[in-house]
């Protein structure tokens, strides 16, 4: 998982983009918060984030002065900016500290999950189509696990997925497991809940299908199991960074 700071003054929209994003479907997990720069330096040492995504205005140290002072002890940090301002010099004083996005609020659903997905990219890729779909999207699979009652869940995710209705009651009964107990289970094993995991696995097959141009992407939304191509693109992009008919062009 990649660790994640979130900092902003507001508390409200702090906790709004802690919990308002789906940070397991992207691979991430929040492991600290801060209300101000001055806090958010003193907790960027303590837990050593992989990422920061930070308001610009904030009292006591602006999160342009944190960041800087954060690259000097952690440069390997990487930190999308979020800010109400949309004054240029701003986005010039970001850029110039290595800042990867730069995301004016209030920003659209999915926006951030799409931008932290970029930056993952960038990191470890340099195109989609240079590595296969289960790389770009990373799952425990079969061979993965020991346990056998989560390896018939994969198995029985890996069969059924592309149908609109699967779900852990249908799994736990097809195991003859209490849902409880197999969502514990399952996420112990896997790193994931099990709708996160045939999220994963639905959004993977899906980048497999959109390497044939042929394929349309209505019918790729069908194929893997989504009936609304809204949600599937919305879906998409928070994984891939990019919407399936952009992905598609690669």
């Amino acid at each position: 998982m990649i660790r994640v700071m979130v900092a902003d003054d507001e508390n409200l929209v702090r906790k709004g983009i802690i919990n308002g994003t789906d940070w397991q479907l992207i691979g991430c997990e929040v492991v600290a918060e801060a209300a101000n720069g001055e806090e958010g330096l003193a907790k960027a040492l303590e837990f050593k984030p992989d990422l920061i995504v930070s308001d610009i205005r904030m009292p006591k140290m602006d999160g342009l002065e944190m960041v800087e002072k954060i690259l000097e002890k952690l440069p390997k940090i990487k930190v999308v900016f979020l800010t109400a301002y949309g004054d240029f010099s701003y986005a010039q004083q970001a850029i110039r500290l290595g800042a990867c996005d730069y995301i004016l609020k209030p920003f659209e659903d999915g926006e951030l999950e799409a931008a932290i997905q970029r930056l993952i990219q960038q990191n470890l890729l340099s195109s989609h189509k240079s590595v296969r779909a289960e790389d770009l999207i990373p799952l425990k699979g079969y061979n993965d696990i020991e346990n056998k009652y989560i390896q018939g869940a994969i198995e029985y995710i890996e069969k059924h997925y592309a149908e609109p209705g699967i779900s852990i009651g249908e799994i736990a009964d097809a195991l003859a497991l209490s849902e409880g107990y197999l969502s514990r289970l399952f996420k112990s094993e896997t790193d994931y809940s099990i709708n996160t995991y045939i999220t994963r696995y639905r959004i993977r097959a899906a980048a497999n299908l959109l390497n044939d141009v042929q394929n349309k992407v209505y019918e790729v939304a069908e194929l893997v199991g989504y009936q609304d191509i809204t949600y599937f693109s919305t879906t998409f992009k928070k994984l891939t960074g990019v919407a399936p008919s952009q992905y598609q062009k690669f």
